[in-house]
């Protein structure tokens, strides 16, 4: 369900925050990134939207 909203959000929607990896991470991240066709920041998006998604089930 909020992978949905997610998806529907508008540009004014959004919250912008900063996250730290740690290098190798960002490293990992990117990699993936690039597989998938997508940004950094909208993978992290779908990421956290899923662990959300997968905590409320619980």
């Amino acid at each position: 369900m909020l992978g949905i909203l997610i998806e529907q959000m508008s540009q004014t929607d959004r919250v912008q925050t900063s996250v730290y990896f740690p290098k190798e991470v960002y490293a990992a991240l990117v990699k993936w990134a690039e597989e998938e066709d997508r940004s950094v920041s909208n993978l992290v998006v779908r990421l956290v939207t899923k662990a959300i998604e997968e905590k409320e089930s619980k």
